[in-house]
């Protein structure tokens, strides 16, 4: 599993103590650590996960990682999804407790269900790696598909070099290229830096080493582990271009504005058409075109089968992973639901205004 932060940052930023340095404390610390460590002998599971931040960072208090563990299993064992995710990585990184790899899939899939995105990721880590689980690339890509619906960026990321490597997917270089430039416009530097490179020899993108030149150079800004790759990325695109274009991709990368990370939600679909914008939080996207499709003209279908791992097309596109509640404007549709290994289930279905159809499908193995 890859992990960019310490345990006790982790904590920090979970638990929102991260405004103080790191092994700092004063008079005020310590009492502060003492009102939240009564809060949590006595049951409260926020204050306990509270603890086990300022036992993992010594703020206020003496580093302690076993006591940072102990605190943080009170918490996970109440259900607290972000505590069951910080004990699996405990675990997985042997802080404060022996290294348990099974253990740590254990506590990262209960984090994973209840909905928490970083779990969901890191379950995925878990299948593709074989770490705690059967190594098994079908549901790592499973568990990507739910981290990345609610924009998760790595997960994104994942999910992207799955499609384009067709690792637990068939190869699919045009949705490969999807994931990997959602992730890469949200400032994610592995993907600028794969986006980079499928610019720079053309796969599911024409070759423009303008545009790779423009991604390698951001993805060298973030730094990390990944820039000195870009470096030697960007150095190779650069003898390809004259001065001109250098200073053209040096422009398009100070210009470039990372966008913010949504979830996929609800997509909505006009006939023959689906919008490619994610929706927000607060509500289903707009359509591309600008056209008014209001809840007087639209209904919608919710799309389930045997498992989370089949994708969901409506006439023809792509709109997301069962199960899902499609947005569809009214009038006929084509939705079809496919997986690897098994036949494709196709349907008709009609939309009328303000109806909601549910549509379960049944795959049969090829």
């Amino acid at each position: 599993m890859k992990f960019s932060l310490s345990i006790a940052v982790i904590l920090l930023v979970l638990t929102g103590a991260a405004n103080q340095v790191l092994g700092q404390a004063s008079e005020a610390d310590r009492q502060d650590f003492a009102a939240i460590k009564a809060r949590a002998d006595k049951g409260d599971a926020e204050a306990q996960l509270g603890v086990a931040a300022r036992y993992a960072s010594g703020n206020g208090v003496k580093r302690n990682p076993a006591k940072a563990a102990d605190y943080t299993r009170k918490a996970a064992e109440q259900g607290l999804p972000r505590a069951q995710c910080l004990l699996g990585l405990l675990y997985a990184n042997g802080d404060g407790v022996k290294p348990d790899k099974a253990e740590a899939a254990r506590w990262l899939h209960r984090a994973a269900i209840q909905g928490l995105a970083e779990a969901q990721f890191d379950m995925g880590m878990c299948y593709a790696k074989g770490d705690g689980v059967g190594e098994n690339a079908v549901e790592a890509v499973g568990w990507y598909r739910k981290a990345a619906a609610q924009g998760q960026p790595d997960a994104i990321c994942e999910l992207g070099s799955c499609y384009l490597e067709g690792n637990g997917v068939p190869t699919d270089i045009p949705e490969g290229i999807k994931w990997t430039r959602k992730a890469a416009e949200q400032g994610f530097a592995a993907a600028q830096n794969t986006l980079g490179l499928c610019y720079s020899k053309g796969k599911g993108v024409p070759k423009d080493y303008v545009e790779a030149y423009k991604w390698f150079n951001l993805a060298v800004a973030k730094g990390g582990e990944l820039a000195d790759d870009a470096r030697v990325n960007l150095a190779m695109a650069e003898r390809s271009l004259t001065p001109e274009q250098v200073a053209e991709g040096q422009r398009l990368a100070r210009e470039f504005r990372p966008v913010k990370a949504t979830g996929v939600g609800e997509a909505l679909v006009q006939p023959g058409k689906v919008n490619s914008a994610p929706a927000s939080s607060t509500g289903p996207a707009t359509p591309g075109d600008g056209a008014a499709a209001t809840a007087s003209t639209t209904g919608f279908v919710n799309v389930t089968a045997g498992d989370d791992a089949c994708e969901i097309s409506v006439d023809g596109a792509f709109v997301g992973n069962t199960p899902a509640r499609v947005k569809l404007a009214e009038g006929s549709h084509v939705v079809e639901v496919k997986k690897a290994g098994f036949k494709d289930y196709r349907r008709q279905i009609k939309i009328s205004a303000g109806s909601e159809l549910t549509l379960r499908a049944v795959l049969e193995k090829q």
